[in-house]
């Protein structure tokens, strides 16, 4: 059972219910440019570049980009993750992503960690895409 402060996406947010609709399935997605063959993250609006974003699935693995360890909790909810291990991943196709590690704890971190996404389940409907050592 969550906390109740634990902050939970929109996941039917038009901009990002894709990438949500996609942690539900096991798969992380990202936009990429129909022209260029670019990966965007963080999400854009679908007009933006004159509609020429697609959602794809990425091989959701990548590297520890930057980490940081979190000692004390910003919110209650979070008071049961500590000591946490925060990242920024640079994925294989290139976009970097915010997240956290699970199986890893901070003495095992190190930067270019290769690392893999995991899901963890929150609610029905909102399933968290966080990080574990390959």
């Amino acid at each position: 059972m969550l906390h109740p402060d634990y902050p939970l996406p929109d996941v039917e947010h038009p901009v990002t219910a894709p990438f949500w609709a996609g942690c539900r399935e096991g798969k992380l997605m990202v936009q990429r440019d129909d022209v260029t063959g670019a990966y965007h993250w963080p999400p854009k609006p679908a007009y933006w570049k004159g509609d020429r974003l697609r959602w794809v699935e990425t091989s959701g693995r990548g590297r520890v980009y930057s980490w940081v360890v979190g000692s004390e909790p910003f919110l209650p909810a979070f008071a049961h993750l500590l000591p946490l291990v925060m990242v920024v991943v640079k994925l294989e196709e290139g976009p970097r992503l915010v997240g956290y590690m699970v199986s890893c704890t901070p003495e095992q971190m190190s930067l270019d960690l290769p690392v893999r996404v995991v899901y963890e389940p929150l609610t029905e409907d909102v399933t968290l895409p966080v990080w574990a050592p390959v």
